[in-house]
């Protein structure tokens, strides 16, 4: 396949596609950031966003982890391991900034990682405006899905 017809594409050692995440991604173990690879990013991406989110969450999509001003040529995050420069964490909806892992009170739930390819270098603003920063500038996004049930 050549690149022009590559897809964009996200992974991840840490667990496949539509699959349970292990307990050491989530409150149950120690909220380690999980190994994320992407390929195949498009042409004109100057930089990328993730973003993870809940959506089966009680209180409605409930984000996990913010990623901004990601440089596109990385292709991934080593597991446990943080973002790099110049790239940056924002605060998340447990009222912490990074990463905070699945925690649902009840039920099996869907943990929704999106990594966005941007037109744009870097974010200046928070969370509150970062859904419409990424609408407006995105060339592209891939997507990855992790499980989680508590083990209560």
């Amino acid at each position: 396949m050549d690149n022009k017809s590559a897809v964009f594409s996200l992974s991840s050692d840490s667990f496949q596609d539509n699959s349970v995440m292990p307990s050491e991604f989530t409150c149950d173990g120690k909220h380690t950031r999980p190994a994320l690879r992407w390929a195949n990013v498009p042409a004109g991406t100057k930089s990328l966003a993730l973003v993870v989110r809940d959506p089966d969450a009680p209180s409605g999509d409930f984000l996990h982890w913010a990623v901004v001003d990601i440089p596109p040529g990385i292709g991934g995050f080593a597991r446990g391991s943080l973002p790099p420069a110049p790239a940056r964490e924002l605060a998340n909806d447990a009222g912490t900034t990074g990463y905070f892992g699945p925690c649902p009170p009840s039920g099996t739930h869907r943990y929704v990682f999106t990594l966005y390819a941007l037109n744009a270098e870097s974010y200046a603003g928070g969370q509150a405006r970062l859904e419409d920063y990424l609408e407006a500038n995105a060339l592209g996004k891939a997507v990855l899905t992790g499980l989680y049930k508590r083990k209560k």
